[in-house]
């Protein structure tokens, strides 16, 4: 199926370069969602976290993969707490951060943007999106 023929890909890929760049063995990888920041409705995220919910609490890298650069204007990345650069990967590039970082999707003002949003985690984290479930549930 193409979805986990993706998934595997972006695993095989990212997996060894955040070990290398942060001793961090991921594991896992959650959601299977492509977002879309279109300019006719203002599309943007506001500033945020990734992990700072119950539900949300396991996730520790967050991958943001560019499907479409050069179609739309605007849509950067943004990381407030650390200036006003933007990042805008090139096609099939992603930015892959902490999930703890505050960031943003600036709003895009012609075209749309396509991302694919996925989280990396380890066993351990597994472990709290289990139990965090658990208690969810009740």
């Amino acid at each position: 199926d193409l979805c986990r023929a993706a998934m595997s890909r972006l695993y095989d890929r990212l997996v060894p370069e955040i070990f290398r760049a942060f001793q961090f063995q991921a594991t896992r990888i959650e959601r299977y969602i492509v977002g879309c920041y279109d300019a006719e409705s203002g599309g943007y995220f506001r500033p945020h976290r990734d992990n700072t919910t119950q539900g949300t609490a396991h996730r520790r890298f967050a991958v943001s993969l560019n499907l479409n650069p050069d179609e739309y204007e605007g849509g950067d990345l943004r990381f407030p707490e650390f200036g006003r650069q933007t990042y805008r990967p090139p096609l099939g590039g992603a930015v892959v951060f902490s999930c703890s970082l505050l960031h943003e999707a600036t709003p895009v003002t012609q075209g749309k943007r396509y991302a694919f949003l996925p989280f990396l985690y380890d066993e351990a984290a597994a472990q709290v999106r289990q139990e965090n479930q658990q208690f969810l549930a009740t």
